[in-house]
């Protein structure tokens, strides 16, 4: 059986394999994924992990680990009972398991055996054995059930019920969620990731496997707006949870290529619309992670470098653009998109009146019929605005909205 790292494994090499020219068919990135992941599924061995998977889950809960002991000491006294009657008591097999059962359950909750004497009207050295028996069981069970029920109790009071309530909140309001984010990993850079989306007003849904982590987000972002689901960001059924078949796009920031380009593979399969951005770690990656789907791939030493060095040549633009990005007030610059229902479309900047509904103006303009993709810095006044092309702006998130309200009103 393959496991999951092999798999991965086995996408790289896919992409490795068509930079090599060896493309076909039945080598084609879509065709070994899928037919990797159904046969996979398909194998009894898979299925019996994940259940092997859901008892150790479970098992590993106090609470469950606490009232599995409960009944299993409950299920040794019963059969002590009825082993002892059995083998001592006049009249054999007149005493049935329920009353062994009972006698055990009355043992345990100190109740007393009342009506019960079975134990005291047995012959010797029946008697004596029953007795002893009776003793010890009392004591460890005595000692399983105090264990048990502080445990419960702790578990109530430490907030392990609450943290369980929270997590079905935070699910619940994922599932509402529509045109999201999600941030795959918190690492070095997702917290400065999650904070600036908060600070904008774009809602994110954070997957990351350590819980640590996900706790020490709650400095930056308060806790009822925290929206994070623990697990691994590379299985279909954690992206599913952080809605990805209706997220706008995803951040792939896990800590290696490997992991980033199947989380890449794995995203685009399940939602062929969604922007995909991912952090490469080597630059020779950078191709087989475009070509498993990503939009573009981000270096994060290199942009530390290039801020560094340009930090030294021009310490006052590189000021302004970290108090844009950085700054404890909500201005931006950011990047509208105008469709054919726009009120601006088809119009000149000047005539537009995007600075009369919004107060901002346009810091660039890229162009949909520009095939080299390049800007055009501080455009003219009787720049005509056609559909498709995209605005740079600077401004505050409420004006940014409103001008996203204008400039597409089917968003509304």
């Amino acid at each position: 059986m393959k496991t999951v790292d092999e798999m991965k494994k086995g996408s790289s090499e896919s992409l490795v394999n068509e930079g090599k020219g060896e493309n076909n068919d039945q080598n084609s990135i879509e065709y070994r994924y899928f037919t990797t992941v159904t046969k996979t599924k398909e194998t009894s061995e898979w299925d019996w992990q994940q259940k092997r998977d859901l008892i150790h889950t479970i098992w590993n809960h106090r609470v469950a680990r606490a009232l599995t002991w409960v009944v299993i000491i409950l299920l040794l006294g019963a059969f002590g009972f009825y082993i002892i009657i059995q083998i001592f008591h006049p009249e054999p097999f007149a005493y049935a398991f329920l009353d062994s059962l009972y006698l055990s359950v009355i043992t345990l909750t100190t109740v007393g055996y009342g009506d019960h004497l079975e134990l005291l009207s047995l012959p010797q050295p029946g008697r004596t054995i029953g007795e002893t028996f009776s003793i010890i069981y009392m004591l460890v069970a005595y000692g399983v059930v105090v264990w048990a029920s502080s445990t419960i109790v702790a578990y109530l009071v430490e907030g392990s019920l609450s943290g369980v309530l929270l997590r079905r909140r935070i699910l619940r309001k994922v599932k509402m969620l529509k045109d999201h984010y999600i941030l795959c990993g918190i690492g070095m850079t997702g917290a400065d990731i999650a904070e600036e989306f908060h600070k904008t007003g774009n809602s994110v849904v954070i997957i990351e496997l350590d819980k640590e982590s996900i706790s020490n987000m709650k400095s930056s972002i308060p806790e009822d707006e925290l929206l994070a689901v623990e697990g691994d960001a590379t299985e279909e059924d954690v992206l599913q949870k952080a809605g990805i078949l209706r997220a706008r796009g995803i951040i792939c920031n896990l800590s290696n290529d490997r992991d980033n380009l199947f989380l890449t593979l794995t995203a685009r399969a399940l939602n062929p619309k969604l922007r995909i951005v991912s952090k490469g770690v080597e630059h020779k990656s950078k191709e087989k992670i475009l070509r498993a789907g990503a939009d573009s791939v981000i270096y994060p030493g290199t942009i530390g470098a290039l801020r560094m060095a340009s930090e030294m040549i021009r310490p006052t633009v590189v000021s302004f653009l970290d108090k844009m990005l950085r700054d404890t007030r909500d201005e931006r610059v950011s990047e509208v998109t105008l469709t054919e229902r726009s009120k601006y479309t088809g119009k000149s900047i000047r005539d537009s009146g995007i600075y009369e509904d919004t107060g901002m103006l346009v810091l660039a303009i890229l162009s949909p019929n520009n095939v080299s993709k390049e800007f055009i810095y501080n455009p003219p006044a009787d720049e005509i605005l056609e559909p498709g092309a995209v605005l740079v702006v600077i401004g505050g998130t409420n004006q940014i909205n409103t001008l996203e309200k204008y400039a597409d009103p089917d968003s509304v």
